[in-house]
């Protein structure tokens, strides 16, 4: 029994309860209960007739208020759930604990406490409410004792544990504080050798470049003295020349003699003095330096001339440096050729031929998915295979050397070419070499494919640049006005010049590249101020057009070919500097 006063209290809280349930949280909570009919629910509009109906079927009494919690809890209505749990509180609690039986289960006894719950609970909480699969820790209320000495020793070994763990995460992190000291250390000292042995590298590439500067010096000097004392040789026979007519011969015909002899030294001196002139005219460059990375540890400088380059992708460009004299064969450096200062990477090819020219193609062998750059030097063919990383060429695979037997000895490859039929590419390339007019054509294993005779078309053994197109091969021979255009189809051929107007008349072809749809031709002026030109040109020779052009008195400004890479072409200075267009 409880007091009247307490129940005045449970049901005043009723009131507030249900003060604050809609009438839609009344049906949902006349739903949870099942022991009211369907046909009772559906006349339930209020908390108050809910409530007497719940107390009609004894299902709402005071003390087990919990069930009601347990509904409002399980629609989430916190404030009426709120003012049961603090009547509970409030009124509850000391009877519960003299009754300490089940709020659920009133006839049931409170014998375990659940410790995830903060609640104790009887048998039958135990076995339901509270089991294995609600993840619930009940412990029995008459072992409480033995247990919490158990759970405390459990704690205390733990603690221990993590002591024992800090101690040891302390002990390492000394280790590795002092590793990191060494480590640093050993940098500092590897620092310091490092510094010194690119300052030894450094001093050793001065002495060496400053010693080749002294012996170039030294030649140039001597060979300057010679060309002096030839003039002065020159001149003493002039002048004697000139004295021995001043005087009077009484013999006309031993006059006759004399003069017709003075006319034929005066001309062989005159043509001497030509020769001497051209010869001193030619102020030539055989230096070039340029700053490349070693090994990405410092810039060296190398010293090396440019034979010409070839565009690998849409912004990278290849530049090949005849080195020889000074690092024994030639260098390649991939650069961004719309930044010239960005170099991707370099490579040095022994060659041990010093004698015979280096040659390039102007246009990559594509095959086997990748593009592939030509060289030869003597009677030898180098094929650069690079590696692709999948969006630039990063460096060189290898490269792989042709012996071309065909080539005698004593004469070299004159121009290289890859062979681009029709813009479909394949691994074959022509060449032409200096001991005759033919044009020969092999593939990558070094195997002759077919060789083509030239000499009715071509003048001497002058054949400098081959391009190809389709049947049609277009060929500059040496101090050529004009681009021959030779047909193989069947028989061999002349079709046709690359002709410039006559208002661009005095230039000389020196370079040729077919883009796949038509012909790219670099001309260029003598003498010290120099006009140069890229033209455009069909397929059958018609003129269409100037694509770049422009003006040097310098001769490391001199353009030394022409390249391209889809609608884009570039011209290389001598100098190693690029310039871009579009064809």
């Amino acid at each position: 029994m409880t007091s009247s006063s307490s129940t005045s209290s449970f049901r005043l809280t009723l009131l507030k309860v249900s003060d604050v349930l809609t009438e839609r949280n009344v049906q949902d909570l006349a739903f949870l209960c099942e022991d009211i009919s369907p046909a009772r629910r559906e006349l339930i509009t209020n908390a108050r007739e809910l409530f007497a109906t719940l107390q009609g079927h004894s299902l709402l009494k005071e003390q087990n208020v919990n069930v009601l919690i347990d509904w409002l809890d399980e629609l989430r209505l916190l404030e009426a759930s709120n003012l049961l749990k603090n009547y509970r509180k409030t009124h509850l609690t000391g009877h519960l604990k003299a009754q300490e039986t089940c709020f659920i289960h009133e006839e049931l006894p409170l014998k375990y406490f659940c410790v995830s719950c903060d609640s104790k609970i009887c048998p039958d909480c135990a076995f339901k409410s509270h089991n294995r699969y609600a993840d619930c820790d009940v412990i029995s209320l008459d072992e409480m004792s033995n247990e919490v000495s158990q759970r405390r020793e459990m704690l205390m070994s733990e603690l221990d544990m993590l002591k024992t763990g800090i101690a040891s995460t302390e002990e390492l992190w000394k280790e590795k504080k002092e590793h990191l000291a060494r480590c640093r250390e050993i940098s500092r000292k590897e620092v310091q050798k490092d510094y010194l042995t690119h300052i030894e590298k450094v001093e050793s590439m001065k002495r060496l470049q400053t010693e080749v500067l002294l012996g170039k010096e030294l030649a140039d000097i001597k060979k300057i003295c010679e060309e002096k004392k030839e003039s002065q040789i020159l001149e003493n026979e002039l002048a004697l020349i000139t004295v021995c007519h001043k005087i009077s011969h009484e013999n006309a015909l031993d006059e006759i003699q004399k003069i017709s002899k003075s006319k034929k030294k005066t001309a062989e001196i005159k043509v001497k003095l030509e020769k001497q002139k051209e010869m001193l005219k030619n102020r030539s460059v055989d230096l070039l330096y340029r700053k490349i990375p070693n090994d990405g540890a410092f810039c060296s400088i190398t010293v090396s001339t440019l034979i010409g380059s070839v565009i690998l992708l849409s912004n990278q460009l290849l530049h090949v440096f005849d080195a020889r004299q000074t690092n024994g064969g030639v260098l390649l450096i991939s650069i961004d050729h719309q930044d010239s200062s960005k170099e991707y990477w370099r490579y040095l090819q022994k060659i041990n031929n010093h004698d015979d020219p280096v040659v390039m193609s102007n246009v990559d062998m594509y095959y086997d998915g990748k593009l592939h750059t030509l060289l030869a030097v003597g009677n030898t063919v180098f094929i650069v295979h690079p590696h692709w990383n999948g969006s630039l060429y990063d460096s060189v695979k290898s490269v792989s050397s042709l012996v071309i037997d065909e080539v005698p000895e004593g004469s070299w490859i004159t121009s290289i070419t890859a062979h681009c039929p029709n813009n479909d590419p394949n691994n074959e390339f022509i060449i032409s070499t200096s001991c005759d007019h033919s044009i020969r054509e092999y593939n990558v294993s070094g195997s002759a494919i077919r060789e083509i005779d030239t000499r009715d078309f071509v003048r001497f053994n002058a054949i400098s640049r081959v391009a190809y197109c389709g049947t049609l091969f277009a060929i500059i021979g040496r101090d050529f006005d004009d681009v021959i255009l030779i047909d193989n189809y069947g028989t061999v051929k002349q079709c046709g010049t690359l002709r410039l107007p006559s208002a661009m008349s005095g230039m000389l072809p020196i370079n040729i590249i077919w883009t796949g749809v038509q012909w790219l031709v670099m001309y260029i002026s003598e003498g010290v101020e120099k006009q140069w030109k890229v033209v455009h040109y069909e397929k059958t020779g018609e003129f269409v057009k100037v694509c770049d052009e422009g003006t040097t008195s310098n001769e490391m400004d001199v353009p030394l070919c022409v390249t391209r890479f889809s609608n884009t072409a570039c011209v290389t200075l001598a100098n190693a500097k690029v310039r871009t267009f579009q064809y």
